[in-house]
């Protein structure tokens, strides 16, 4: 890879998404466009969680006042396992069953989330469960931001690699002897994160078991073949 090229992977290094060109260059040989996809996993750091809170009563008031209650428990019960603040939606009021039903059943819920670490993510997941009206919809698995820096940068090195092997492949098929590098579009890289199923070992929640945090990167590569 030439020095332009190096300085254009330093640029993708640095977070750029848009295409590197800002104007195509002109190819007059053979245009080859390629599109490679890198895929990897990463070491977990943290887990975010989503709970939900519900709670039921004979009137929308009673149903929220207790929502309330239930609130205030899950506070006291996880403030000393999470991460940083919680997050807490409004709530919403639903009425249970049809109009003629009587008496009406209301039901009010609200969710809430947040972070914590490995350390706790046992007994998170067992605080939890054994709170009266409320459900823990998922843990989500999250790298440290070093981690993710360090997993892109090996997704886009792999990339590269991948792109020029099928350059080369192509050049040496049809029998010709130049190859440059002329378009870089890295539009759909990122991260992506993954929501883990709870995975129990020996009577408890192994961290280490939870589906690993995911990234991809997808280049689109154009090269021009002479």
């Amino acid at each position: 890879m030439g020095c332009r090229s190096a300085v254009l992977l330093a640029g993708l290094l640095l977070g750029l998404t848009a295409p590197l060109y800002a104007q195509d260059r002109k190819c007059d040989g053979t245009l080859l466009e390629l599109t490679v996809v890198e895929q990897g996993t990463g070491r977990t750091d943290r887990f975010q969680f989503s709970l939900r809170l519900e709670a039921q009563a004979s009137s929308k008031k009673e149903a929220l006042n207790e929502l309330n209650r239930r609130l205030v428990t899950v506070r006291s019960k996880i403030s000393g396992l999470t991460m940083g603040g919680l997050v807490v939606s409004a709530p919403r009021n639903y009425t249970i069953g049809s109009k003629t039903t009587s008496p009406q059943r209301h039901q009010a819920t609200a969710s809430l989330t947040g972070e914590v670490g490995r350390t706790n993510y046992d007994p998170f997941i067992q605080q939890a469960g054994r709170l009266p009206g409320v459900s823990l919809q998922g843990m989500t698995s999250l790298s440290s931001t070093d981690g993710a820096q360090s997993l892109q940068q090996q997704l886009l090195e792999r990339a590269f690699a991948q792109g020029r092997r099928q350059a080369e492949s192509t050049q040496q098929l049809l029998g010709l002897r130049q190859l440059q590098l002329i378009r870089i579009d890295q539009r759909n890289g990122g991260g992506h994160l993954r929501s883990s199923a709870l995975s129990r070992s020996e009577g408890s929640f192994d961290p280490s078991e939870a589906p690993k945090p995911r990234q991809s990167i997808r280049l689109n590569l154009d090269y021009c073949l002479n």
